[in-house]
């Protein structure tokens, strides 16, 4: 268990005995006992027996008054308390929420390294300056169709090859996935794809420029995992 997994049960675990705590004993019982064993205190020589008190002399006092907690104190103490648990269990929740959603990226990323990656970068790269060529090419629509099945085709011709499980979109986008290009470009040039294909409203040059800067950013992504990889390759040699 890592340290992140140690803080959350920590956390989780002080505030299920903080809550059973202030939930059992109540800020006026708590304040109200001598000490913390949950016995009340005895009464005055209960425990020597009966003893003969000495006769006063004087005045003396008109006797001992039993000081209760003042009500604003019960009443802000157990504020402190209620804030206090709150804001433990907002951190505990903070944790978990950010433990789970670690989880679930890194899931996603090995869920997409289980594609049949044997398309090194270059090939995508390659492919993914073809897509730009293409865009150049043509009304938008068309131009846009070609972009996306450049890349389709690279992975076809590398032998990348899936069960029916995921569509040949889904499959590029885990191969893609795979050598860390970012998911966002490949959504929206898989949204232009399918609207430039399926739709029946004209596809303008708009979309083609906005399917433009995700290739781009694709060529990035693709450059950068080269970059990443080049030591290990020299070493390999």
């Amino acid at each position: 268990m890592n340290q992140r997994g140690v803080a959350v049960g920590v956390g989780a675990g002080a505030t299920l005995l903080l809550a059973a705590w202030v939930s059992a004993a109540g800020p006026v019982g708590v304040f109200a006992r001598k000490d913390f064993s949950g016995k009340e205190s005895g009464t005055p020589g209960k425990d020597f027996g009966d003893v003969t008190a000495p006769p006063r002399s004087g005045n003396g006092l008109k006797g001992a008054d039993v000081r209760h907690a003042d009500p604003w104190t019960v009443t802000l103490v157990e504020l402190a308390l209620k804030l206090l648990l709150v804001v433990v269990v907002v951190i505990v929740l903070v944790a978990i929420g950010r433990a789970l959603l670690d989880r679930w990226r890194a899931r996603e990323v090995t869920a997409d390294q289980e594609a049949a990656v044997d398309v090194v970068p270059e090939v995508l790269l390659e492919a993914a300056l073809e897509g730009e060529r293409q865009l150049s090419r043509g009304t938008p629509a068309n131009a846009v169709i070609a972009a996306w099945v450049a890349l389709e085709d690279a992975c076809r011709a590398a032998g990348v090859r899936d069960d029916d499980s995921r569509t040949a979109a889904e499959l590029l986008t885990a191969v893609l996935r795979s050598h860390r290009v970012d998911r966002a470009p490949l959504d929206t040039l898989a949204a232009l794809y399918r609207e430039a294909r399926f739709s029946t409203h004209p596809i303008g040059e708009d979309q083609r420029t906005t399917a433009r800067e995700a290739l781009v950013q694709v060529q990035s992504d693709l450059r950068r995992t080269m970059a990443r990889l080049a030591p290990e390759r020299t070493v390999s040699r």
